[in-house]
């Protein structure tokens, strides 16, 4: 029953994405966890919501996971989220903002558009968006 589902989810290393990746409705399923840190429960996918040239390594993982898929579901959940950009606009360091809009805003959008592009139509799939 696992082997039908497949489920990423962003930052499963702690907090709600833990609590997802424990939590998940599908018995069996395949959890990845996508986080700068390796999960010593699932497996996981390096990277760096600030570094999009680290995004590469999730986006070629769900490429090549769904080229190869027989099972029927598919789920991407963008949990994750870089919380060191967040106050007064005139008090944040300015890398610190910059980060904050490339990991909380474009990360999100090019991560998930490349799950939807990777997504054959067959699949019963979904995209989950988490904001705090």
């Amino acid at each position: 029953m696992g082997d039908d589902t497949v489920v990423w989810i962003t930052g499963a290393t702690e907090g709600i994405g833990l609590g997802l990746a424990r939590n998940c409705p599908h018995p069996g399923a395949r959890i990845i966890n996508l986080s700068r840190r390796q999960h010593p429960d699932y497996e996981t996918v390096q990277f760096d919501l600030t570094d999009p040239h680290t995004w590469d390594a999730v986006i070629d993982h769900v490429t090549a996971t769904l080229r190869d898929f027989s099972g029927k579901r598919a789920i991407f959940i963008q949990n994750a989220y870089y919380s060191q950009g967040v106050g007064l606009l005139s008090k944040v360091p300015a890398e610190r903002y910059r980060n904050s809009v490339i990991a909380n805003c474009a990360a999100p959008l090019v991560l998930g558009q490349a799950f939807i592009a990777a997504c054959p139509p067959s699949l019963d799939s979904g995209l989950v968006m988490l904001s705090s």
